[in-house]
């Protein structure tokens, strides 16, 4: 051909993840080795979230035929696709500003040899959704499948005749004003620019591109086109729809857990005391006792010499298990955990003491038990919609793709806990169904969970027009009442432990980016404060996850807890300073976001 383009993208100063504010910068480099027409030569700036579904396709027609023997094509399903412009600005690099503002002219030669021409584009803090509506030339091709799609799969007969229909009634005035679809009302929502997203095919995904086309002046000419994908996570809001400030103090100490009961029957205490009496006397030596007297009463001889009976000291051990988050909870990719894990029980730690045997520093043994295996499981959620048109009316379908994700699969082998050792947690009437009285807390150490990282992979939860993320996490550990003597025995397992499953739901993933408040610029306004999609399946609220759940195996329905104070422990729960800062003397890097293969293809459409 002898032509060719190319668009680069500099990522040096972001580490190749680009967020809100940043500034894109590159180059476009044409390379002309004959003479070449141009009109002009622009670059956009693009993000794209496209969902694609299977709708099942009803044939009035093929009803009224009363099943005649033709093949009617229109009973396979339909495939539909939805796609919305969330970003996207433009700039012509060439010809340059001062030619055109000095010369009309149409068209440009260029000679032979390389040229480059830079670029800049801001990225905003909010979505500018354009969606095409109506008819449209648009015709994509998917290089698996080997098919054609027009319009987003919504081009046919019936949609040129509604169209052409509608277009009559309303020149003629046939018809009265029609009120707007209600599916349709408010489609499109105002909020955050969503980050990118793959892996999951054509059921969802998030693009976002630079691309540059070479606007050839003959129309029998092949426009020059080229893309470069970047990846784009947004920055971390609060509960206020404000960007979390690094270096700001938040003064929020309130916190939020689930919690779930577990009893332990008969526990029997494994050191025991002896209380002896000092100021009683020693009963009396029994009376010998004649021949006749034992032959007539024989079974005196095995009678015991005392009245008093061993009482029964075996006790039943409630306790909790309970997973802590600062309030709002949060979790943050390729960090530590931002929770605690502790036993909590309503039963005073002095029962689990010999403190009236004058060994008040001696456990009995009654409130101890073992920790044998700790499980956290993530789920991701992803609730999609699409358009459906006929050229008059307009439906949305959803549909949902789940996935799980491992987090932590930890074998503890008998860690030993003990309730003597336990503090009184703070405030502790106001956050317990145990009514007046206090609650007592072990903090299960760290090393036992700090493992439990989720993947560099996972989008931050988001919503936007037709795509929205969120998560549930599950936290589930296993104990027993005795130390178990093979972990690795299922049948011992089977038997002796017992399993808490902790739900939290509707976890909020952030994405690991903060900045200063300084930096934003005055003008730009803030997304709502609660985005949302009418008629979408409606989500679990956020401060449900804060609950405690009764003694049985089934959880109940959360509701929700806090604390004013931080917990007993030494160390208040993790901020979301904390936790960015760990290792980083305060400036922490961005993460990768690593995105599956299809990202970086079909991005020139």
């Amino acid at each position: 051909m002898g032509y060719d383009i190319r668009v680069d993208i500099d990522r040096k100063s972001t580490g190749g993840t680009f967020t809100n504010y940043d500034t894109i910068r590159g180059t476009v480099t044409l390379a002309v080795t004959s003479s070449i027409a141009v009109n002009n030569i622009s670059v956009k700036l693009e993000g794209v979230s496209k969902t694609e579904l299977l709708v099942p396709k009803v044939s009035a027609k093929r009803e009224r035929r009363n099943k005649r023997d033709r093949k009617d094509r229109s009973e396979r399903d339909k495939r539909l696709q939805d796609e919305h412009k969330v970003l996207y600005d433009t700039m012509v690099v060439f010809p340059p500003d001062n030619v055109r503002q000095v010369s009309n002219a149409k068209e440009f030669t260029l000679t032979p040899g390389n040229y480059k021409y830079p670029f800049e584009f801001k990225i905003p803090l909010n979505n500018s959704c354009v969606k095409l509506s109506g008819i449209t030339n648009a015709v994509s091709f998917n290089s698996q499948r080997f098919d054609f799609s027009i319009n987003n799969g919504n081009f046919n007969r019936n949609t040129i005749r509604n169209i052409a229909t509608s277009y009559i009634n309303n020149a003629t005035g046939a018809q009265g004003p029609r009120e707007p679809q209600k599916d349709q009302t408010d489609y499109h929502i105002v909020g955050q620019l969503p980050p990118s997203l793959s892996g999951i095919g054509d059921f969802a995904s998030i693009k976002y591109f630079v691309k540059v086309t070479c606007k050839r002046a003959s129309l029998l000419k092949m426009n020059l086109r080229a893309t470069d994908p970047f990846i784009f996570l947004p920055l971390d809001l609060d509960e206020n729809n404000q960007v979390l400030d690094s270096k700001q103090h938040r003064e929020d100490n309130r916190e939020v857990f689930v919690r779930k009961d577990i009893v332990f029957k008969n526990k029997v205490p494994s050191v025991n005391g002896v209380v002896i009496p000092s100021d009683k006397q020693l009963p009396p030596n029994p009376r010998p006792r004649g021949f006749f007297t034992k032959l007539l009463d024989p079974g005196t001889n095995n009678r015991t010499t005392s009245s008093t009976s061993r009482p029964d000291n075996s006790m039943d051990l409630p306790f909790a298990f309970e997973v802590r988050f600062r309030h709002p909870a949060f979790l943050i990719p390729t960090k530590k955990p931002s929770f605690k894990l502790f036993l909590v029980t309503s039963v005073n730690p002095n029962n689990f003491n010999n403190a009236k045997f004058g060994r008040p520093d001696e456990s009995n043994g009654l409130g101890v038990i073992f920790m044998q295996r700790l499980v956290v499981e993530l789920r991701s959620i992803t609730t999609i919609s699409v358009l459906e048109s006929d050229g008059v009316s307009k439906t949305i379908h959803r549909s949902r793709h789940d996935e799980k994700i491992p987090i932590a699969n930890n074998a503890l082998h008998n860690a030993k806990f003990d309730f003597s050792n336990a503090t009184r947690q703070k405030s502790s009437s106001t956050t317990s169904n145990y009514g007046p009285r206090e609650l007592y807390e072990i903090e299960i150490p760290a090393r036992y969970y700090e493992n439990c990282i989720l993947p560099d992979r996972l989008s931050p939860s988001f919503t936007t027009c037709n795509i929205s993320r969120h998560y549930d996490m599950s936290v589930v550990a296993g104990f027993s009442s005795e130390r178990m003597v093979d972990p690795g025995n299922d049948q011992e397992v089977a038997a002796k432990v017992r399993y808490v499953d902790l739900q939290c739901t509707n976890m909020k993933v952030l994405s690991g980016i903060g900045m200063a408040n300084s930096l934003l610029p005055e003008d730009e306004p803030l997304p709502p404060k609660t985005p949302r999609r009418p008629e979408a399946p409606p989500l679990p609220d956020k401060s449900q996850m804060a609950s405690q759940v009764s003694s049985q195996q089934t959880p109940q329905d959360p509701s929700p807890r806090y604390e004013q104070d931080s917990s007993a422990s030494n160390a208040p729960l993790p901020t979301y300073d904390d936790v960015m800062n760990q290792g980083t003397n305060g400036r922490a890097p961005r993460r990768q976001y690593q995105q599956d293969e299809q990202y970086y293809v079909n991005t020139d459409a």
